[in-house]
């Protein structure tokens, strides 16, 4: 009869049904809630998954997290020499010496990437030194005429080496042989590197060597550290680009990734070595044994990165250039002739050897023996 009398009644009905309505529709908005606070948190777990545990999404990398990750700005350095030695390396038995008691001893290991004849040593006026092949004396447009086909251009911009520009210019040359009277104008050598040596021998206390290549422009360096997986030590890195600061919006986490169709685990693990090892010197060149290192895809594949990881900041990590500010009443450099006996080789094919130095050192008062003997005698040097 209640049922009955609130049908009968539709004020009664109408209430029913909006009190029905009312909490069907609390309870919607409730689902709907928890829908989208679910919705949310999936949405923000997976971009924190992404940010964070990008190897979860990409299988053609392996990922490896790099710590300490900043970057800035750097200028090109400029260093004024004070001492110069060229070591002139003897690897044939027939010129060996017959008496070696006044001879320095000490060791070499060829590592078998360059043939390295010659190499030269300079102490700057506030105190630091660099030792460079001339092997490596390699500038971009030189090296990139002999690979153009395998590799980027913008590789051979950073790393050991001398702007070939400034070094193969006649002019340039002209003024450095007026240093020397006497000295043979030589005409321009079509091979750079035979015409790259004239210059270095021609360098005197109180020129200036400065960086080139892809520092002239403005290029910035990104510092990170990687942890070893076999040993766990944290490594320190540099590579240089030109994208600047990070941004503010930039939130992933930097990670450094090896492209699998190039890299395997044995492989990386090299790399990983090679901080340790440093069989190229203070660097590790990407062109060989597996693809350079990027940072993720917020950090590396759209920026322009040199295709070198170096292990610290130094002078020779750019080609360098030269300025004529010496003079040439303060010529003085030594010639140092090291002669190599084979010791032991190991399983990587490079050989240690024993090596016997003697040394000459030239100024102005022995200068005309400096031209006759060693610049105007062009087998010395080849």
């Amino acid at each position: 009869m209640g049922s009955f009398g609130m049908i009968q009644n539709p004020s009664k009905l109408s209430l029913f049904f909006s009190r029905l309505t009312s909490k069907i529709n609390k309870k919607v908005k409730i689902a709907f809630a928890l829908l989208l606070f679910v919705a949310l948190g999936m949405f923000l777990y997976n971009a924190y998954q992404r940010a964070y545990k990008p190897y979860l999404y990409d299988k053609n990398n392996y990922y490896y997290k790099a710590y300490n990750y900043s970057v800035k700005k750097i200028i090109p350095q400029r260093k004024v020499v004070k001492d110069i030695e060229i070591e002139v390396l003897h690897f044939g038995k027939d010129d060996f010496p017959d008496n070696l008691s006044t001879y320095k001893v000490g060791h070499y290991i060829d590592k078998g990437i360059d043939p390295r004849r010659l190499l030269l040593h300079i102490t700057f006026t506030d105190k630091t030194k660099i030792i460079l092949p001339f092997g490596q004396v390699t500038s971009t447009e030189n090296f990139f005429d002999r690979y153009e086909r395998y590799f980027d251009r913008k590789v051979f911009e950073v790393g050991p080496g001398f702007d070939e520009e400034w070094f193969s210019n006649a002019e340039n040359y002209r003024q450095m042989i007026r240093r020397f009277p006497g000295l043979h104008d030589k005409t321009m050598d079509a091979d750079f590197e035979l015409y790259l040596r004239d210059f270095l021998f021609m360098i005197v206390p109180g020129d200036t060597l400065y960086q080139t290549g892809a520092v002239k422009d403005g290029v910035s360096e990104y510092h990170f550290q990687l942890k070893n997986p076999k040993s766990g030590k944290m490594q320190s890195y540099i590579i240089y680009g030109n994208e600047g600061d990070i941004p503010l919006w930039d939130w992933q986490a930097p990670f450094v990734t090896f492209d699998k169709d190039f890299a395997n685990k044995e492989r990386i693990q090299e790399f990983f070595d090679d901080y340790e090892i440093r069989e190229y010197g203070n660097y590790w060149n990407g062109i060989y044994h597996i693809q350079f290192p990027h940072l993720n895809s917020f950090r590396g594949d759209r920026y322009n990165f040199y295709k070198m990881t170096f292990y610290s900041d130094e002078f020779t990590n750019f080609p360098l250039s030269l300025d004529l500010t010496g003079k040439s009443e303060d010529f003085k450099i030594t010639i140092i002739d090291s002669y190599l006996q084979e010791e032991s080789r190991n399983a990587k094919d490079e050989i240690q050897y024993v090596k016997y130095s003697t040394s000459k050192t030239y100024d102005t008062s022995n200068k005309e023996a400096y031209i006759n003997d060693i610049l105007n005698y062009h087998s010395y040097v080849t």
